[in-house]
């Protein structure tokens, strides 16, 4: 479909680009899993000829002239759109010119200076030119809602883009996409042609989804009541589909991967999102379907009363609702296995207050999760979880009572390694502003609500994430390395510090652009005027706000809450201190409702099982001592020469104190680019001649990882 020699434009009858966030996020899930089926580290490119194809789907067109008219598929075709533009910026970023301008060509065409979009709309092209050249772009007011939409899908795209296709697998990824994922064209013969066509597909001789297969199954063996549980079946639709076209076959995915399949295996959980309606014939003694009563008691009980709960998680997650305020914060980032860990635990029969306990604490219990490991390097997306996640699926179904349901997450807490206190040099890296603006939102809004009692914590924390007026991330530190090099060794060490979490505050976006290099201490008035977090750099603070000052009593935080009247590398790591503090303040599991009274020794802490995929980590290279706990390894890019250590746990630390769940993200953090191939990157400084890459190749020509992952399975 992108051939380089063909220009679609969006027709006049199509509606407007209007892909929220989720299908952009499923639409690139599903690639990468289709793409995961096949691809191993160590492949080669042309293998990925013979990888599993993919296919998308049709779209309709009608030719006119040198132009072509998209009529049905505009979601999908201007998403793959921004994808490409996407990969070519990574490309670039990599210096892989070759394939940047073969993705070059498939985006756009110039004829007489003037640049054409593959999927054209006039309004969109000073965006898409700015996406493509790695500018800043903004809006201009009266920007119609579907150019907005665009580039808000656009930075999710970036935000959201796995790790692991920007990095190691980038050129197979991109090799796989062009070649083996397939969109089906239909040419109508005219424009009336295309609108008769455009309608047949979305209102008439649409194929019956998987959920619609799925109820008429259920009701044929149900023979009784068919109307009466028709109806209940509708009614469940009619509630769940105001959140999203697939958010009730999404309900019924994550009831049948909650409550009955075997979640742990890959191939099963694919099958069930797959194709739920043919799991449930296959599996129906698995979900206790024997007689025509089993059948309707499974669709007016079970179905019914979770769609309800499932139709109250949504809302909280939409929503500001105080007291699921945590299924907010996960929803903002992206955790959206919480409603699978929500409805493994919950009971058709339980109370709504048991209910919201449940589901309270293990929102809680996910986003403490999630957040301890990501400042401490052990994940960077929320994917990364996953695994973790589906282990505690089958010990959350037995659970009947809120006490037991405490005590198992509170052992799960106590087995976590990773504390705030060790987060001393966590910060903005090249892939995680959309994180550090939930730190930062979350950090704001906890003091903002704290000094000032009228202030309510989640409408604050919404304020600063999705409000009518952005906010975003401000440097203390104007990025002027030669106001700070008394302090500093060099420009590495500058963006290190720089960066850090303590030398940041979230702002109102228009404030923060008006700052530009301003010093400190131009910009300390600016900042009284701000959130309260920001006005404590402030003298003043202290004098005039009582509420603030009873804040800093209840918590104990005189002497890491205080103005700065010059702010230099102390004060930057005085403040990660107090962030720090404000961290354990918020994610306290007591104060969360749990009770971890005793840690879990090294000693004592199960070894999790590694991705399912393929299993090749550095985590894996160190527990069979092919690589040695503190190897140093370096890199070189530019003529500059950098070090990192790989630790116990295969996570890899650079020499500024930043530490990493993998070489690829400590390879693009050292070189700040978005893209980097970090096997091929470092190299062993005891042998220079080996990088991970060719290490790890030897061990599984060897068959060295193979026996030692025999070994260590139960």
């Amino acid at each position: 479909m992108f051939s380089g020699d063909r220009t679609y434009k969006v027709d006049n009858y199509q509606r407007e680009y209007s892909w929220d966030r989720r299908d952009v996020a499923t639409l690139v899930r599903d690639l990468h899993r289709s793409f995961s089926k096949s691809w191993r580290p160590h492949h080669g490119r042309r293998e990925t000829a013979d990888y599993h194809p993919y296919f998308l789907g049709p779209y309709v067109y009608v030719e006119s002239g040198e132009t072509t008219v998209l009529v049905d598929g505009q979601q999908r075709l201007t998403t793959l759109h921004l994808l490409l533009i996407h990969l070519y910026r990574l490309m670039v970023e990599r210096e892989e010119h070759e394939e940047a301008a073969k993705l070059s060509n498939l985006i756009s065409t110039s004829n007489y200076g003037e640049k054409t979009f593959t999927v054209h709309a006039p309004e969109r092209v000073e965006l898409l030119t700015a996406l493509l050249e790695g500018r800043v772009y903004e809006l201009p007011a009266g920007t119609s809602p579907s150019v907005t939409n665009l580039c808000e899908r656009a930075r999710d795209l970036a935000d959201d883009f796995p790790e692991e296709l920007a990095g190691e697998a980038l050129l197979h990824f991109t090799d796989w996409l062009l070649a083996r994922v397939c969109l089906v064209g239909i040419k109508a013969h005219s424009n009336e042609h295309g609108w008769e066509i455009f309608v047949t597909m979305n209102d008439r001789g649409v194929r019956l989804s998987p959920i619609d297969l799925l109820k008429g199954h259920l009701i044929e063996h149900a023979r009784q009541d068919s109307t009466d549980l028709n109806n209940q079946w509708r009614d469940m639709l009619t509630r769940l589909s105001p959140f999203g076209a697939r958010v009730p076959s999404e309900f019924i995915e994550t009831l049948l991967l909650a409550k009955y399949a075997t979640v742990e295996d890959h191939v099963e959980r694919t099958a069930v999102v797959d194709a739920s309606h043919e799991w449930v014939r296959r599996n129906s003694d698995r979900i206790e379907l024997r007689t025509a009563a089993d059948y309707r008691r499974f669709i007016s009980v079970t179905v019914v009363k979770l769609s309800h709960r499932y139709q109250t998680l949504m809302a909280a997650s939409v929503g500001q609702d105080p007291d699921l305020a945590e299924l907010k914060y996960n929803a903002v980032n992206g955790l959206d296995k919480q409603h699978l860990l929500i409805l493994a635990a919950v009971a058709p029969e339980d109370s709504d207050s048991v209910f919201w306990e449940k589901s309270r604490l293990i929102a809680s219990f996910l986003d403490l999760l999630y957040v301890r490991k990501l400042v401490n390097g052990e994940v960077s997306r929320p994917s990364d979880l996953d695994e973790e996640i589906y282990e505690l699926v089958p010990r959350l179904r037995g659970i009947h009572s809120i006490d037991d349901l405490c005590v198992l997450l509170s052992a799960q807490i106590a087995e976590l390694s990773a504390e705030f206190a060790t987060m001393t040099k966590y910060g903005i890296q090249p892939d995680n502003r959309r994180q550090v603006r939930y730190l930062l939102a979350r950090l704001t809004a906890f003091v903002e609500s704290g000094s000032e009692a009228k202030r309510n914590e989640i409408a604050e924390f919404v304020r600063y994430v999705e409000g009518d007026f952005p906010f975003e991330i401000e440097h203390i530190w104007a990025n002027k390395f030669e106001r700070h090099q008394a302090e500093v060794k060099n420009e590495q060490e500058f963006r290190s510090v720089r960066n850090r979490l303590g030398g940041l505050l979230l702002l109102p976006k228009s404030d923060n652009a008006s700052f530009k290099d301003q010093t400190y201490r131009d910009k300390l008035p600016n900042y009284y005027r701000q959130n309260m977090l920001a006005k404590s750099l402030h003298k003043n603070s202290y004098q005039n706000f009582p509420g603030y000052r009873s804040f800093r009593d209840k918590y104990k935080l005189q002497s890491l809450m205080k103005h700065y009247d010059e702010f230099n590398k102390e004060a930057i790591e005085q403040r990660q201190k107090l962030y720090i503090r404000l961290c354990e303040i918020i994610w306290d599991p007591g104060r969360l409702g749990f009770s971890v009274s005793k840690k879990i020794t090294p000693q004592q802490r199960r070894v999790r099982r590694t991705r399912a995929r393929y299993d090749v980590s550095l985590r894996d290279l160190v527990t069979l001592r092919i690589l040695r706990t503190g190897e140093k390894v370096v890199g070189r890019y530019k003529g500059a020469t950098y070090v990192a250590q790989v630790e116990a746990d295969g996570r890899v630390r650079v020499s500024t104190g930043e530490i990493f769940p993998s070489p690829s993200k400590a390879a693009m953090y050292v070189i700040d680019r978005q893209s980097c191939n970090g096997w091929t990157f470092w190299r062993l400084e005891s042998d220079p001649s080996q990088t991970l890459h060719a290490l790890r190749a030897q061990a599984l020509r060897s068959g060295a990882l193979e026996r030692g992952q025999q070994l260590a399975m139960p």
